[in-house]
């Protein structure tokens, strides 16, 4: 019972960190797209979706002994969807950081009545489709992996 227990944790961590890593595609995508009519605070949150996880992975690998190494239930799934926890947790950082400046940029056209009204709303419908796109890949994705064991598609 225990290992189950593990191997459904794992599971779900591995779904999240993918789902994660789709929403931050999704939303570099958006805000390329973006960037032409807003110019300068879209790219600013581009460049730190993008260097934040890398930035926090160096600073992980610095403090980290090199000696610690993770032991997985499924070496296999994780290593398919190159999962570790400190890249998990990387990640987890990144996503936070991203909404909170996705947060101060809607707040700042809001106090500013910067643009007209379909460009006012932008951001929060960013952080609307960032979260829904982390939630709904992440449970696709721990689907997936299940299926995939049930059927032996390893």
């Amino acid at each position: 019972m225990q290992n189950s227990k593990k191997i459904n944790k794992e599971i779900s961590l591995i779904s999240r960190y993918a789902g994660l890593k789709y929403s931050k595609y999704v939303l570099l995508i958006l805000l390329a797209i973006i960037y032409f009519p807003m110019r300068a605070t879209p790219t600013y949150i581009f460049l730190a979706a993008i260097f934040t996880p890398m930035f926090l992975g160096l600073v992980a690998s610095i403090s980290q002994n090199q000696q610690d190494t993770e032991e997985f239930a499924l070496p296999y799934t994780a290593e398919k969807y190159n999962f570790t926890t400190t890249r998990y947790k990387n990640e987890k950082y990144g996503y936070l950081l991203n909404c909170f400046l996705l947060l101060l940029w809607q707040a700042n056209i809001n106090l500013h009545n910067l643009y007209i009204m379909p460009l006012k709303t932008v951001p929060a419908f960013i952080i609307i489709v960032y979260t829904l796109v982390r939630i709904v890949t992440g449970i696709f994705i721990k689907y997936k992996i299940k299926y995939g064991f049930i059927n032996l598609n390893l």
